[in-house]
């Protein structure tokens, strides 16, 4: 599915309309995305960090910005379909819980009997059926390449059976869009959004880390990859942040120029149709860069993302969502009428299912602060 080669063409919406004068299909999704209470919400949702706890530190608004631009970027300089790019990093992170991936995991094994918690899935299941802003049809009536590329950005899906149960729940696509177009790998501009990800969590993590006082001067000196970027000694104290700072432009810059010099390579003998376009692994960094990159991860997953302070922050994190799944399971009346109403839910036969669909959707759709806020009220 290459669109690059034409901005304004496209395998259609679920809901006819009437095309726009003066924007093409992929810059109305992008606008769609943008104006939505979903992207809103992203706002106070956590990064790495409660959103409550500092506003200097990534929130998954922040975050999602970061990556679009990059993606922007990288995008431009492949000659690549720059709006359908942007539309999907844009969205990328719309499905995510509070508390980022600490509210997901305990999302999945408190629904483990319905299939559990993917927040890929769950963004799907926002812009096409939880979104409401329109009168004629649930969700936002993304096209279909745009819908596809969210449902991929974090690379092929394994089971093509998958990817239909996804886009055929509730026959919301049967007889408008052929099962046909469906393809296990990304397109392109899902690759891009995919790796902008990366690039942007990496160093702007590192940034947060080293804000909150978790990874030190010297840690980061030391650490696989991006001590290669501090490279020179701070004069003084107050200028050690700003190094920091410089390093983490530096290493973001240093991995565009390999991912677009990389990929550029990969794609240059590609022919220009569906069938060999959609290959998984086409925009990639250099093999040395990969393992550079995942020997930073590492690093980042021992000395960050399980520290004393965010392993306290995950404990309480996923004790919330715990006692709001058990009081909303037990009082599920209480729950917005908003979510009680929508008919989606009445397609499950089983009582318990159908709860549970929608009371996993409810908590989901909570930014840390109203989880926060509604945990403090019902342990009154």
């Amino acid at each position: 599915m290459n669109i690059a080669s034409d901005p304004n063409k496209s395998l259609g919406r679920v809901h006819r309309e009437a095309p726009c004068s003066i924007r093409s299909p992929f810059q109305r999704d992008r606008d769609r995305i943008i104006h939505s209470k979903a992207f809103r919400k992203l706002q106070n949702k956590s990064q790495v960090f409660f959103s409550t706890t500092n506003d200097i530190f990534r929130t998954r608004l922040t975050h999602t910005l970061e990556v679009s631009q990059i993606a922007r970027t990288i995008a431009n300089h492949l000659s690549l379909n720059i709006d359908l790019c942007e539309t999907i990093a844009l969205a990328h992170d719309l499905g995510h819980p509070p508390f980022g991936h600490t509210g997901e995991e305990r999302l999945n094994s408190l629904t483990h009997e319905i299939g559990g918690f993917d927040h890929n899935f769950q963004t799907l299941k926002v812009v096409t059926i939880l979104e409401r802003q329109y009168s004629n049809f649930y969700g936002l009536n993304l096209c279909f390449e745009s819908l596809d590329g969210i449902v991929k950005h974090n690379g092929p899906v394994d089971d093509k059976n998958k990817i239909i149960k996804a886009f055929w729940d509730q026959n919301i696509f049967v007889g408008k869009i052929r099962a046909r177009y469906l393809s296990l790998s990304p397109s392109l501009e899902a690759q891009v959004a995919s790796l902008s990800d990366d690039i942007a969590y990496c160093a702007h993590d590192i940034a947060d880390g080293y804000e909150a006082g978790i990874l030190s001067y010297e840690s980061l000196k030391n650490s696989p990859f991006f001590g290669e970027f501090l490279v020179s000694e701070p004069l003084f104290e107050d200028s050690i942040s700003l190094s920091v700072a410089q390093a983490c432009r530096d290493l973001i810059r240093f991995l565009v120029n390999d991912l677009i010099s990389c990929s550029l390579k990969n794609i240059e003998g590609l022919q220009k149709n569906a069938d060999d376009i959609n290959t998984p692994n086409q925009i990639a960094f250099s093999s040395d860069t990969v393992k550079k990159i995942m020997e930073l991860k590492s690093y980042l997953f021992k000395n960050l993302y399980r520290s004393q302070e965010i392993n306290s922050m995950r404990s309480q994190a996923g004790g919330v969502v715990n006692a709001l799944f058990e009081h909303y399971f037990d009082n599920f009346d209480t729950i917005p009428a908003l979510f009680l109403e929508n008919e989606y839910y009445s397609k499950f036969k089983n009582s318990k299912h159908r709860k549970l669909n929608l009371l996993s959707d409810f908590i989901a759709s909570m930014t840390d602060k109203e989880a926060l806020e509604t945990f403090d009220r019902i342990s009154v």
